[in-house]
């Protein structure tokens, strides 16, 4: 009897093959269609919130091959509204892997989204909230700075969250090294 191939499952498959193609010989990680950004390895998290083109080009790559869009290389051939759908979804991948650099860190509590398997960051953007999950987590109590965020606007306090993202980025290098 042949065996039953569920569409959008095989589909969420190729498109995570196309996506993590690269990124699965880059990293010597198994990356597929349920890894989340807390399943990444620290020194692979590092690389991808690391500031500089590699890892940029890295995530549209990424982006690109789940839309089926091409390869990095093949992004400035795109249109202008492609190029800015792959620099959206890029830039909000990203801040999902600071935020989880920052949560290794015990900086932030409720990252809902890192429950998110990277594949949906990307096809359900803009909406990931759509599925019951909010974008900016909460720093921790623990954190020194705790008082000053506490006491900040809601409106604010996405703001001082991302002001700490290069010190994040940096205490979590040092973290790497030892």
């Amino acid at each position: 009897m042949a065996e039953v191939i569920r569409l959008e499952s095989f589909k969420r498959k190729q498109a995570a093959l196309r996506g993590f193609k690269s990124w699965s010989k880059r990293f010597n990680e198994k990356l597929d269609e349920h890894t989340r950004p807390c399943d990444l390895s620290d020194k692979t998290l590092h690389f991808l919130i690391s500031p500089g083109d590699q890892n940029v080009f890295a995530l549209y790559e990424l982006v690109m091959g789940v839309k089926n869009l091409g390869t990095a290389s093949d992004f400035f051939h795109l249109d202008k509204t492609g190029k800015m759908e792959v620099i959206d979804i890029s830039i909000h991948l990203l801040d999902q892997l600071r935020f989880e650099c920052m949560r290794r860190l015990n900086w932030l509590e409720g990252v809902a989204e890192q429950s998110l398997p990277i594949l949906d960051h990307i096809e359900l953007y803009p909406h990931p909230k759509k599925q019951g999950v909010a974008s900016i987590p909460e720093l921790c109590k623990s954190h020194p700075k705790y008082q000053v965020y506490e006491k900040l606007p809601d409106l604010e306090k996405e703001t001082f969250i991302r002001k700490q993202i290069p010190e994040a980025i940096e205490e979590f290098r040092k973290r790497l090294q030892d």
